[in-house]
Formats: C-alpha cells, structure tokens, sequence
C-alpha cells in the first residue's frame, strides 16, 4: 500500500507531506475550532497527527523480545504490513524504538487500523484526520453501534454530573455507544452511566464506552480515573492516535478531541465554559456536520455559560435523553424521560422547615447564609432542614453549597 490510502469521500494528508519533505500541496482548509484553537495556544495543529514524524517526547516501550513478537491482536494484519503502517504515520521513528512498539502491541493486544482499512471508524472526509488509530478494548464491535459524544467541563456542577451520569446510561440501555475523554468531570461521569448499562447487558452488549486519550494507550491520564480505564477498556474500547509511551501536554487535548468528534453521530455538550475544550468539539462537530445538542442551564451557572452560547449560535437543545435517540434517527419525538418535579414515590414527607428550604432552593443551588435570609429561619433550623432533605434524597451539599436534586 503506497500512497494515501482512503475510502470513497476520505481525504487525508500524505503521511511523508510534512513542513520538512519538500511538498508544495496545499494545507487543508482551516476549520473553526483550528483557528479558535490557534487563538488560544499561540499554535497551528497539524493537518495530521505529527508532521514532523515522531513525538520527541514518547518514553521508551519495553525491549523487543521473540516471545512478545508472537499473538496479540498485533498479528492479525501482519507484523509487515504494521511495520508499514508505522512509518507512514511517523517516518521519523528509530527503527529500535517502532520494533519495540510492535512488540509491546502484540504483547497488550492492541489492534491498529488506517483511512481505508475496514477497521478504521472514521468513514467521512474530515481535515486532519488521524494518520492512524490505535484500539485497545475487550468490545471493539461497541464502535459499530451509533455512537453519541457526551462531553463537558471537569468543574462540573452537581447537576451537570448527574446529568450526564443518566444521559450516560439511557444512551447505553438503548444500544448507543457514548464516546467521550475520560477526563474529570461530564466525560466521567457519562462513562460511568455507559458502563452501568454496559454491564447490566452482559455479553451480549452491541453498545459500550468509547475512550479517546490524548496519551499513549499505556498512560492513564488523570490517574485518578485509572479504575475508569480498566473498565472502559473492559467493556468498551479506548482510542488514541499517540504510540505507547506519549505522557499528558496541554497542547494535545484540543488536537485529540477532533476524533472525539469525528466517531460521533451525534455530539452533546452537558456543561461547558465559554472557552475550553468542550466547545472545541463543539465546533468541529459542527465542522464535520455533526448535529450538536447543548443543554440548557442557569445564567448563574458558569459551568452553563458555553451550553447557552452553543444554544444561541443555533445548537439544538436537549431537554430530555430522548431527544438524542430523535437527532440520530432512531425514534420519534414521544413520551418525556426527565421530570421537572423530583419523584416523590415512597418518600416520607418533609418538614414544614425542610419544605421553607427546599422551596427557597428553587431548583438552584444556595449557600446556607442565603437560605437563612429567604426562609427567616435561624441558622440552627436551616442546618437541620438542610440534613433532612438529603437523608431524603432531595438535596446535597457540595462547594459550601446546598443542591436540590
């Protein structure tokens, strides 16, 4: 295979046509989110993964050894035709160093797939796309099903967590894969939610997680979420387009979430500031023709701030989990999901001082202090009223703040 490699309406840049080899072809048009991400880096990201070759940075794999030269799902195309593909997408790799990467991808099972390949997820013309994609995942057939994006801030409210948390797991339950970036926060939180479906449907889950790491597949970033990744791999598939080795930059995380955006259907922002990296995929998404929802939140809410933007330019709202499964095709606009008003199914009532409070929440939340002052209790009752909505279940706390949920 020479050349590009590409499916019908796949355009992708010549791996050896970096800003070193002598090319005169022009660059792909400038998207959105790439001159928004200039903006804020003070840099261009490459048309493709690595223009100039191989990431200076990539710490060493382990050494290349005849027993780890044989199995893992490495073997499946070929250790040639691997070897291949490796110096297409980083000519400038020591011969050692990718000898010692197909070795520790056979040893991890990690599978590999190009534009063209019938592996490879990504089927649409998309500017930069990945040169390639390394998989790694106990349900790899999990990227066969629709696949939606939840994505969002790792400041998360209270809210936008629990929120993405069920989005998660309907998206789930209804044989949707929710692609999203492991990160703290909306991404996690939504991960789990797939997980929960993903496990209560067993083996014969057609749905799963679907990780995206701006790291090597060996580097678990934030470490905090390392059980997160084990469980994702486990039930779903992580994808990254770094090799093994690569640790966490600041500058990769923007370029990484235009293959969040590109696998998915559909993409959802749950909570997102006016500037990060949720509207980044926001913006290409939109630049890939990808419907985007937003969901609506307080003008209190700065976690809230980017969703309304989104919502102003002409994103979709999402009131409900069922308006997902509408902007993907698969169901008519019907029954509503999500309530305005909390069940109150098998629970005790409350207090004529816990109602004052939860009354005064009015649905947002509220430092103690606040709710003295709007309830004209003392401090001492707030507390108490305060304990008793969340020994019920209405209310946490969390910040300083008091949330009805």
């Amino acid at each position: 295979m020479t050349g590009n490699r590409s499916l019908p309406g796949l355009t992708c840049p010549d791996p050896g046509a970096g800003p070193h080899s002598g090319s005169s072809s022009p660059q792909p048009r400038r998207s959105r989110a790439e001159t928004r991400l200039e903006d804020q880096t003070g840099r261009r990201p490459p048309p493709c993964s690595y223009p100039d070759g191989f990431p200076a940075d990539a710490a060493p794999v382990g050494p290349i050894t005849e027993a780890n030269e044989r199995g893992g799902s490495a073997s499946k195309i070929g250790l040639t035709a691997i070897d291949a593909a490796l110096r297409r997408a980083f000519p400038n790799m020591p011969e050692t160093r990718r000898r010692a990467l197909i070795a520790e991808m056979a040893r991890r099972g990690t599978d590999l797939a190009e534009p063209g390949d019938p592996g490879f997820p990504i089927l649409e013309e998309m500017p930069g796309c990945p040169r390639l994609l390394f998989l790694e995942g106990g349900r790899p057939d999990v990227l066969r099903a629709p696949r939606v994006a939840v994505v969002g801030t790792r400041a998360a409210s209270v809210h936008g967590l629990a929120d993405a948390w069920e989005l998660g797991a309907f998206l789930g339950a209804a044989g949707v894969s929710v692609v999203s970036g492991l990160a703290i926060g909306i991404d996690g939180a939504a991960h789990h939610g797939a997980l929960q479906a993903a496990e209560a449907a067993g083996p014969g889950a057609t749905a799963g997680p679907i990780g995206v790491v701006a790291t090597g597949l060996d580097v678990v970033y934030p470490r905090r979420h390392r059980a997160l990744f084990e469980r994702v791999r486990r039930y779903g598939v992580l994808v990254g387009e770094q090799p093994f080795g690569v640790r966490p930059d600041r500058g990769r995380f923007p370029v990484r979430n235009r293959i969040i955006a590109a696998l998915a259907d559909v993409v959802v922002v749950v909570e997102a500031t006016l500037i990060g990296g949720s509207r980044i995929t926001a913006e290409r998404a939109l630049d890939y023709g990808r419907p985007v929802l937003a969901m609506p939140g307080s003008r209190r809410n700065p976690a809230a701030a980017g969703c309304n933007a989104l919502l102003a330019d002409g994103a979709q709202p999402l009131l409900d989990p069922s308006d997902v499964l509408v902007a993907l095709g698969l169901t008519p606009a019907g029954s509503r999901l999500w309530s305005t008003a909390p069940a109150a199914a098998n629970r005790p009532p409350a207090s004529p001082a816990a109602t004052a409070v939860l009354k005064a929440l009015a649905g947002e939340p509220a430092h103690p202090d606040q709710l003295v002052s709007r309830t004209g209790l003392d401090p001492g009752q707030v507390a108490l009223a305060v304990e008793e909505l969340v020994a019920l279940g209405i209310a946490k706390r969390d910040r300083g703040f008091v949330w009805p949920i």
